[in-house]
């Protein structure tokens, strides 16, 4: 299977869930191809520690997402920073231009997933994965819900997965989300 991740991140958290994503479906043997969406307004912040530092570093070095990026793939991954119960600007700005492929009917019958990141419960994760979702729904896609019984005591909902940062770079995120996503990989 040929997968699509493509995200918008500012802090750092919604990237390391979209690389365990693409590590998870990596090691399960899929092609993955890892995106960020465009951010003209993004700055990083001048007393980051070093970790967030590289960690940010390695993010901006990684190409911008373009409608045509998920044209030959099987399954669409999208993530997303969670404001006021909603998409990031910038990942709403992306979906929007995908228009023309949804006139085309270009993206029916591929699979979705989604996932945010939130600074807290209140923060309106599951509302924006739900504008994802729907989303897809208008593209045609085929919704492939992260069940809660994946992992009992983890993070995640029907929807998709929300990580709860309360606005700081998450230690270990990746390799608790990669133990997660692995087992949601291994189910389609």
């Amino acid at each position: 299977m040929k997968a699509v991740i493509v995200f918008h991140s500012v802090g750092g958290n919604t990237y390391l869930t979209a690389k365990a994503f693409e590590s998870a479906l990596a090691n399960a043997g899929h092609q993955v191809a890892l995106f960020r969406v465009e951010d003209a307004d993004w700055v990083e912040k001048p007393d980051i520690a070093e970790d967030a530092r590289r960690v940010l570093a390695r993010m901006r070095a990684l190409p911008v997402a373009k409608p045509a990026d998920l044209l030959d793939k099987d399954m669409i991954i999208m993530g997303s920073p969670v404001y006021f119960g909603n998409v990031s600007a910038e990942l709403k700005a992306f979906m929007d231009s995908t228009g023309g492929l949804w006139f085309q009917g270009k993206l029916t019958g591929r699979k979705f997933a989604a996932f945010v990141s939130a600074g807290n419960t209140e923060g309106g994760g599951d509302l924006a994965l739900q504008v994802m979702h729907t989303y897809a729904k208008y593209m045609g896609m085929l919704a492939m819900p992260l069940p809660v019984t994946v992992l009992s005591g983890e993070n995640g909902n029907a929807l998709g997965i929300i990580q709860y940062s309360n606005g700081k770079l998450a230690a270990g995120l990746e390799d608790k989300m990669c133990k997660l996503i692995d087992r949601w990989s291994r189910i389609f």
